[in-house]
């Protein structure tokens, strides 16, 4: 069995990352008439400032802050025919953890095939699984500069040269197939708007469009979305 994976996030709050980075609420600088107010003192904040909304933004890549809000699975035999096209969304991130590992536990797969997977999904996944103690089920191996058992597209495409990494709608302009549908701007808005199911379709599109592009690289003619997409699987884990 090979498998195909992406998974969707959303940022925590900038109240819930500061008490993770360990940052009071009280915590401010004087104010224009305050005493301790001086321009030497509001330079100092704003540089401050600028430090936490850096360091805020770039918490949305890591599972310490983040959650998973869905999980995309394509499977295939070892032969690349279409198995199944499955999704779990939802708020309740421990259970669709585990929905996911038992699924992982029954298909056993030898190829992971992602985009950034070792960079971002995987070991997302491996942080948020830990943080709600659900424990996997098969152990994946992160190690990098191979093809397997990660597939990791963007990463062999540049060969490991982070100056040559590019997106995925990118490199499936290149590669001439179907490219991304939204981005991840979008996903916080339908996250936002409660539209679940929509989550789940753009999630598994996204890994529709890894698969074509992981057949373009390999010489094969991806199967059409159609086919690879046929009766989703959608599960609205609560």
């Amino acid at each position: 069995m090979k498998v195909v994976l992406d998974i969707e996030t959303v940022q925590a709050s900038r109240e819930e990352w500061a008490r993770l980075v360990g940052k009071s609420s009280e915590d401010h600088s004087p104010a224009p008439g305050e005493a301790g107010y001086d321009l030497f003192t509001a330079g100092v904040a704003e540089e401050a400032r600028r430090a936490d909304d850096e360091s805020y933004a770039k918490s949305a890549f890591d599972g310490t802050f983040s959650r998973i809000v869905c999980i995309g699975l394509l499977e295939f035999s070892d032969q690349m025919e279409a198995r199944s096209a499955i999704a779990w969304y939802g708020a309740n991130e421990r259970e669709l953890l585990r929905q996911f590992w038992a699924r992982l536990a029954q298909d056993r797969p030898t190829l992971y095939i992602t985009h950034n997977g070792l960079g971002f999904d995987l070991p997302f996944i491996k942080k948020r699984s830990i943080i709600n103690q659900v424990k996997p089920s098969v152990e994946i191996n992160l190690a990098k500069f191979r093809t397997e058992p990660v597939y990791d597209t963007m990463a062999i495409w540049s060969n490991w040269d982070m100056r040559g990494w590019v997106k995925l709608d990118v490199l499936a302009r290149a590669l001439q197939v179907d490219t991304k549908s939204g981005s991840g701007e979008q996903v916080a808005e339908m996250w936002e708007k409660r539209q679940g199911r929509e989550l789940a379709q753009y999630c598994l599109q996204d890994t529709y469009v890894t698969y074509a592009c992981y057949c373009r690289m390999n010489f094969r003619q991806p199967l059409s979305k159609e086919v690879v997409l046929l009766q989703p699987e959608l599960y609205d884990v609560v």
